[in-house]
C-alpha cells in the first residue's frame, strides 16, 4: 500500500504581510529618527566648540596686538581711546617697521577691527583710509562692556575696573569679555562669554607679564 503524503504548506495572508511591513517600517523609521538625531547633536556641538574657537582666537589676537602697542609713529600715546565698547591703540601688528593704528568696536551686533597705516612722508595717520573688517559675529553684550580698565594698582583679586570715561594715562591692563549668542541650536545654552586679559607691556609698572 502506498501512503498517500500532502505536505501542508501555511503562508502569510495579506493583512499578516501588511501588519509585518508596517511594523518593519515603524521600526526602521525609529533607527533612521535616532541616527539623525544623533548627527544633529554632533553637528551642533561642533558649530558651537568652532564658534567657541574662533571668539576666543579674536580675544587672544586683539590683546596681543594690545600687549605691544607702543606710541605711534608721530609720538602719539599708545592708547587713543577706552570707550566701554571700542578700544584704540596703536601697534605693530604686521611685523613691519611702522606702526598701525588699531580700533575694536562695537557695530550692529559685531565686533569690528578697523586699522590705519602711516603714509607719506613724513608719516601721517589719515583716519579715512581705514581698513574695516568684520572679526566676529553674534556679539550678544547688548549694552554690557566689551572692555574693561586697570590701571597699576590691580592685583587680579578683586575685579576693580576703572569707571568710564576712562583715563587712558592710568591704563596698564585691558580685559575684553565677548558675549556670544549661541547660534549652533545646542539646547541651554542662549550664549557663552569668551574673555581674555592683557597687559600693555610699553606702560605696566608692578603687573605680571
Amino acid at each position: 500500500m502506498i501512503s498517500d503524503f500532502r505536505i501542508k504548506v501555511q503562508g502569510f495572508t495579506l493583512i499578516e504581510l501588511i501588519i509585518s511591513i508596517a511594523g518593519f517600517v515603524i521600526i526602521m523609521l525609529g533607527i533612521v529618527a535616532v541616527i539623525s538625531n544623533t548627527f544633529s547633536v554632533n553637528r551642533q556641538q561642533g558649530t558651537l566648540i568652532s564658534d567657541q574657537d574662533q571668539a576666543r582666537k579674536v580675544a587672544f589676537t586683539a590683546m596681543t596686538e594690545l600687549r605691544n602697542s607702543v606710541a605711534s609713529n608721530v609720538g602719539a600715546y599708545p592708547i587713543v581711546d577706552a570707550s566701554a565698547q571700542q578700544l584704540t591703540f596703536y601697534s605693530d601688528i604686521d611685523g613691519g617697521l611702522d606702526v598701525e593704528r588699531v580700533r575694536y568696536f562695537l557695530q550692529n551686533g559685531e565686533l569690528k577691527k578697523g586699522v590705519v597705516k602711516p603714509t607719506g612722508n613724513p608719516l601721517t595717520y589719515n583716519f579715512a583710509s581705514e581698513t574695516v573688517t568684520s572679526v566676529q559675529k553674534n556679539i550678544a553684550n547688548g549694552a554690557n562692556p566689551l572692555f574693561y580698565y586697570y590701571d597699576g594698582s590691580y592685583t587680579g583679586v578683586t575685579d576693580t575696573f576703572i569707571a568710564q570715561p576712562v583715563n587712558v594715562t592710568a591704563v596698564r591692563l585691558v580685559k575684553v569679555s565677548l558675549d556670544i549668542s549661541n547660534k549652533a541650536g545646542v539646547a541651554n545654552t542662549n550664549k557663552y562669554t569668551v574673555t581674555a586679559i592683557g597687559t600693555i607691556r610699553s606702560l605696566k609698572t608692578n603687573l605680571g607679564n
